[in-house]
């Protein structure tokens, strides 16, 4: 994506300026919206590391996201890890719904696409276990 993306002002009106919204600001509207999901165990590397997920810290967590435009619509990837024993449909689709929602209403641009990528399970954060 590039350094800043400028939204376009409505057609009907004279143009006073530009908005543009820069990446991190769209990364952080949809770490927000993934994590606040319940079973998210929170965002993961594109990246496996020996086969393990790698499970991003809170101030690294936008590394989990990856935005492009396209045709003036988003479409996000979101890394996550989710907790063990829960269905693993129904939070993606959850995310998919918040994130959508979320990027939407904030921004006022379509989002054509939210790809949920599971990159592990793990247990809960009560139990010591870990897959």
């Amino acid at each position: 994506m590039p350094k800043a993306h400028a939204l376009k002002a409505q057609s009907n009106s004279h143009p006073r300026g530009k908005i543009e919204v820069l990446p991190n600001a769209i990364h952080t509207i949809v770490v927000q919206a993934t994590t606040g999901c319940y079973g998210v165990l929170g965002l993961a590397s594109p990246r496996l590391h020996y086969g393990q997920a790698t499970l991003l810290e809170a101030g690294q967590a936008n590394q989990g996201v990856r935005v492009s435009v396209i045709n003036d619509q988003l479409i996000v990837d979101v890394y996550i890890v989710l907790e063990y024993g829960l269905r693993i449909s129904e939070i993606a689709h959850n995310i998919m719904s918040s994130v959508k929602f979320s990027l939407e209403k904030t921004l006022g641009l379509p989002v054509a696409q939210v790809n949920v990528n599971v990159q592990g399970l793990l247990h809960g954060p009560g139990t010591s276990e870990n897959l």
